[in-house]
């Protein structure tokens, strides 16, 4: 009886979008179903948002249905992050990003947002509490507690007051209940390289950019996302880890090294040192926006999505184990093909 999950294999294969999968853990001692969850971002599920899957052995997973209940108005809902915050009458919390609008608008206004279950496969409620009022685009949350033992939200961001333009990723101090923001937020990482480009030529009438006329222009957009932040290599280094470039192009995973106190340091560049990329000569395309999660068997798990056999195909979410090499940096085992 198999009892490892297969490094790539899509944990529960559908012809169905399942982006930004993120996998929470049950702690021993909270009464659930199932050992662990992943929900993901989905656009076939309305009235309700992000299906969620279940497993107990991080082998076969089942479709629990989407989680989360969603506003009445056509919205496009992103990248769910769900923590246990223990002593709370509802103590399943999920972070997530909501638009003001679905169609043109699924890309305008994404805020974070707080809604809360009292069991891990929902249904969550909305609970009211938005964590970044005053940011006109906030996208994928991720909770992890920094080394001194405060919990740290990371998320992705715009900037657009100097080059290069595009999105970046930021961390802030966030309250125990995850109700609200504690600090002004502390910059992780920009666009430093080639394949963090997301267009060459974007046109984004919605966004107000210093000297650009969206009637005669368009801008080079860059893409840093989906941080990773909890990690500490063998060295005792905390590593972050992002996904850059296109979601529906060149897309893969990056990391970052704090080599000295305060100073992280981008290791995949110049193209070495990816966590993750895509190998589209074996069916293996736009890996990236992924969640890190330590099995009870002890080892490290990503969950990513991708998409198999086709750039156009719909993302599937995955597991690939995570290692470290000798010089403390991050990978994962290569893709050989699905077996």
């Amino acid at each position: 009886m198999k009892t490892q999950p297969s490094n790539y294999r899509p944990i529960h294969p559908e012809d169905v979008d399942q982006g930004d999968p993120y996998p929470l853990a049950v702690l021993e001692g909270v009464e659930a179903e199932y050992r662990y969850y992943v929900y993901v971002t989905s656009d076939q599920v309305s009235p309700k948002a992000f299906p969620v899957y279940a497993s107990n052995d991080l082998v076969a997973w089942r479709s629990l249905g989407a989680s989360l209940v969603t506003d009445p108005a056509p919205r496009a809902y992103w990248a769910p992050c769900v923590h246990y915050v223990r002593g709370l009458t509802r103590p399943f919390v999920m972070l997530y990003s909501r638009s003001v609008g679905a169609g043109d608008e699924a890309h305008v206004g994404h805020t974070l947002r707080r809604a809360d279950s009292e069991r891990p496969e929902g249904p969550f409620i909305d609970s009211g509490q938005v964590l970044t009022p005053d940011t006109d685009f906030a996208i994928d949350p991720d909770l992890y507690r920094a080394p001194d033992g405060s919990l740290r939200l990371a998320y992705a961001t715009d900037f657009v007051a100097d080059a290069p333009l595009g999105t970046g990723i930021v961390e802030v101090g966030v309250s125990e209940d995850l109700t609200r923001v504690l600090t002004p937020p502390a910059l992780l990482a920009r666009a430093t390289d080639d394949w963090h480009l997301y267009d060459a030529q974007r046109r984004m009438p919605w966004k107000q950019i210093p000297g650009v006329d969206w009637s005669t222009d368009t801008v080079v957009w860059n893409t840093v996302e989906a941080p990773v932040g909890g990690l500490v290599n063998p060295r005792g280094q905390r590593v972050y880890l992002y996904s850059g470039g296109c979601f529906f192009g060149f897309y893969g995973v990056g990391a970052l090294v704090e080599e000295a106190p305060g100073r992280l340091v981008n290791v995949t560049r110049g193209g070495q040192h990816f966590v993750l990329r895509p190998e589209p000569a074996r069916g293996l395309h736009g890996p990236g926006h992924c969640a890190w999660l330590r099995g009870h068997d002890g080892r490290d798990y990503l969950f990513a999505h991708a998409r198999f056999g086709s750039p156009s195909a719909v993302r599937n979410a995955m597991i690939v184990e995570l290692r470290w090499d000798e010089e403390g940096l991050p990978y994962c085992p290569p893709f050989q093909g699905l077996r």
